[in-house]
């Protein structure tokens, strides 16, 4: 088998494997995972045998195992395949079902070989960018929260029926402080659910609902009109950036940019000479 691969194990997401890789003659021998295998096809066509018949995911498709179920992949014609594949574990899906079905899950919940999705097809694409972006914990956790509750409501074949709850004002309103007060810091979004006392899903949910936007978000925002303030006063865009919680200045530009219209020193620049 030829090809190429990259892995990254993300320990803020409680050690997630990501792997993404190009497939030029594909052929792996029956085996099977101790976790879930979530993997999007991005050209290609990704051919496997499983659960006694063969399955083909095309470009766009999920294609997905169960935990310790057997597999095995072999060619699809002459052209290969390019994957992006996250492992979650078992405790990690049966947590975002009981999250959000209010109930317990016992035994394994099975997945479809195949899921046509184009919503869970862009969670995935948002989770590797976002982890090769080196996008704060609290993106990177929103976006696999929101891919895995997709996955549970959706595609599970016993299916979980969410249950419907608003979280009280008071406890999202202590969420959006606590960012604030912490708006420098790299917030997880687990650790914010525990100090407000909710579960993350309806944390993220309430949040969204009451705020227009999710707690990442929100608190990207905070960065950047924090940045504003800064910047008016003549600081450097680079120490802006360290001040306010961006790893570097690219960081802060390219969101400064993406919500004020205009990069950081230009900005500044502007700010200084409106003042004068």
């Amino acid at each position: 088998m030829e090809g190429r691969s990259r892995i990254r194990i993300d320990e803020d997401l409680g050690g997630l494997e990501l792997i993404e890789a190009v497939h030029d003659r594909p052929y792996f021998a029956r085996h099977a995972h101790p976790t879930y295998a979530l993997g999007l096809v991005q050209w290609g066509a990704n051919r496997f045998r499983y659960r006694g018949a063969f399955h083909t995911a095309a470009a766009g498709a999920l294609c997905t195992v169960t935990p310790d179920e057997a597999h095995a992949v072999e060619p699809a014609g002459d052209a290969g395949f390019a994957y992006r594949c996250l492992y979650p574990p078992l405790e990690m899906v049966q947590l975002a079902a009981e999250s959000l079905g209010g109930r317990r899950v016992t035994g394994t919940l099975a997945l479809p070989p195949v899921i046509e999705d184009a919503a869970a097809a862009r969670s995935i694409r948002a989770l590797f960018e976002a982890e090769e972006a080196g996008a704060p914990r609290l993106a990177r956790e929103t976006r696999l929260l929101t891919l895995l509750g997709r996955i549970v409501v959706r595609h599970a074949t016993a299916p979980v029926v969410p249950r419907v709850r608003v979280p009280p004002g008071a406890a999202l309103a202590r969420a959006r402080d606590y960012l604030a007060e912490h708006c420098s810091d790299n917030v997880s979004l687990t650790r914010l659910a525990a100090i407000v006392e909710l579960d993350p899903f309806a944390l993220l949910r309430g949040f969204s609902r009451a705020y227009g936007v999710p707690p990442h978000a929100w608190l990207l925002q905070e960065r950047v009109r924090r940045a504003r303030s800064l910047l008016r006063t003549g600081r450097l865009p680079a120490d802006v950036a360290a001040e306010v919680g961006f790893a570097d200045q690219s960081h802060l530009t390219r969101h400064f940019k993406r919500i004020v219209g205009m990069t950081p020193g230009r900005y500044r620049a502007a700010a200084r000479g409106a003042s004068s």
